[in-house]
């Protein structure tokens, strides 16, 4: 059986240091769900809880169906930098990457099959198979609460300016932390902003 190590292969994407540097970002395809109400325990348990069990659904039937092994790997949320402006018109989106052997008609049957196993997991036709942000981008790691990450993310739009760049229209975070496992003041959560040259 072939195996696939993503998280080898897509390793800065998933790793940061406190101080900020520049990666080039792959092109990648993942599942994903939209959402329009502000991100919070709330809107992002359900969502990520729906994600994983189409992700690891997949998983499982790639690995039947093709003998092709893969990781299921962390989540992420792909935000628009207008998002963050103070307005109540919130566009983001829920993913979870996955391998290019996966096509929408894995997906529809993935979808179904985790549906007929668990038939109360909500938002099951809202997950679509979409291009997550590609090129380059400026990266950070934040230790601590979500709420409390506005320090870090000035420091990472300082990097931004004094290497010649201005901040594109996406801001990624990618949760490392199991939030029900790990207390806030220890979650780690990598944060990604697409930059532009000047």
């Amino acid at each position: 059986m072939e195996r696939l190590e993503l998280k080898k292969e897509w390793a800065p994407l998933y790793t940061a240091r406190k101080k900020p540097d520049l990666i080039e970002v792959p092109p990648r395809r993942a599942l994903t769900i939209a959402e329009t109400r502000p991100p919070g325990a709330e809107t992002m348990g359900p969502i990520f809880a729906t994600l994983y069990s189409v992700a690891y659904t997949l998983k499982f039937q790639i690995r039947a169906e093709q003998s092709l092994d893969y990781p299921v790997l962390p989540p992420e949320a792909v935000f628009r930098i207008a998002d963050f402006k103070g307005t109540e018109d919130w566009r983001w989106t829920a993913s979870i990457a996955v391998p290019d052997a996966v096509d929408t008609a894995a997906l529809r049957r993935a979808i179904r099959a985790a549906r007929e196993k668990h038939p109360e997991t909500p938002l099951l036709d809202r997950v679509k198979l979409a291009a997550l942000p590609s090129g380059a981008q400026a990266r950070i790691m934040h230790i601590g609460a979500f709420d409390q990450g506005q320090p870090t993310i000035d420091g990472l739009m300082a990097f931004i300016r004094e290497a010649g760049y201005r901040p594109g229209s996406r801001h990624i975070e990618v949760y490392l932390s199991d939030p029900a496992r790990v207390p806030p003041e220890r979650t780690r959560t990598v944060i990604r902003m697409a930059v532009i040259a000047r």
